[in-house]
C-alpha cells in the first residue's frame, strides 16, 4: 500500500542514487549528510532489502536497489515537470483573442510582435475564425468584430474605423451616369454583388451620403 511507503525516505534515496553520493543529496534536499544516511537505513528497513553496496566509501546500487531506482527517478522527474510548469503558468498571463482571418492577416499580425516585446510574459492564442464569440459557452477574452456595436451584455471599445465604398468598373460607372447625376440616384440604379455569408449586406435604399468610386 502507498501509504505504508516514507515518500520522504524515498525521496531520500532518489536524490542519492542519482546523484551518487549521500553529501551531494544532501547539497540538494537541503539537510545534513548524517539525516540523509539515516533515511537510507530506515528506507532499507522497510524494504526488507539492500538498496546500496558500501565498498571504501562509495555507494553503488545493488540489483533491488536499481529496480526500485528506475521507477522512483522516473516517477519523482514528472513531478519535478510538472511542478516547474505549474510554475510557469503562474508567471505567465494567457490571453485568448477571437478575429476574423483577414483582419487576422492584414491588421493584427504586423503589430503583434512589437506587442509580444512589450509583453513577453503574455501566452496569446489566437483563433481566426468568421463566427462571432459567445462568451457565455465559450473561452475566450477578447473578440474583435466587424459592425456598428450595440452587442448586448458586452463591452465595447471601438479599434479601428472602417470605411465601405461600392465598386464597379469604368465602363459601368459612365453607364450609370448616364441614368442620374446623382451618386445616391446611381446607387440605387446599380445592380449590386450581393453574398448570403457576410455579416453585413447591402440593403435597398440609401441614407447619408455616398462615395463613389471606380475600380
Amino acid at each position: 500500500m502507498l501509504k505504508d511507503i516514507n515518500l520522504n525516505a524515498m525521496n531520500h534515496f532518489e536524490a542519492v542514487a542519482r546523484l551518487g553520493g549521500i553529501s551531494k543529496a544532501a547539497e540538494e534536499l537541503g539537510v545534513s549528510p548524517s539525516a540523509v544516511s539515516q533515511q537510507i537505513r530506515q528506507f532499507e528497513q522497510q524494504m526488507g532489502v539492500r538498496l546500496f553496496k558500501r565498498e571504501k566509501r562509495r555507494l553503488s546500487l545493488t540489483l533491488d536497489g536499481e529496480r526500485l531506482f528506475q521507477t522512483t527517478t522516473q516517477a519523482f522527474r514528472m513531478m519535478r515537470d510538472v511542478r516547474s510548469a505549474i510554475q510557469r503558468q503562474r508567471e505567465t498571463r494567457h490571453f485568448i483573442l477571437r478575429v476574423s482571418p483577414s483582419f487576422a492577416v492584414r491588421w493584427l499580425s504586423p503589430r503583434l510582435k512589437s506587442f509580444l516585446e512589450l509583453a513577453p510574459n503574455w501566452d496569446m492564442r489566437i483563433d481566426a475564425a468568421p463566427d462571432f464569440s459567445d462568451f457565455e459557452t465559450e473561452v475566450v477574452d477578447l473578440d474583435l468584430r466587424y459592425g456598428e456595436g450595440g452587442w448586448t451584455g458586452l463591452h465595447q471599445e471601438p479599434v479601428v474605423h472602417d470605411l465601405v465604398l461600392p465598386m464597379c468598373s469604368p465602363g459601368y460607372l459612365e453607364e450609370l451616369r448616364a441614368l442620374s447625376d446623382d451618386p445616391i440616384g446611381q446607387l440605387r440604379q446599380a445592380r449590386l454583388i450581393d453574398s448570403v455569408k457576410t455579416h453585413y449586406r447591402w440593403i435597398s435604399g440609401w441614407r447619408g451620403t455616398a462615395s463613389w468610386e471606380s475600380g
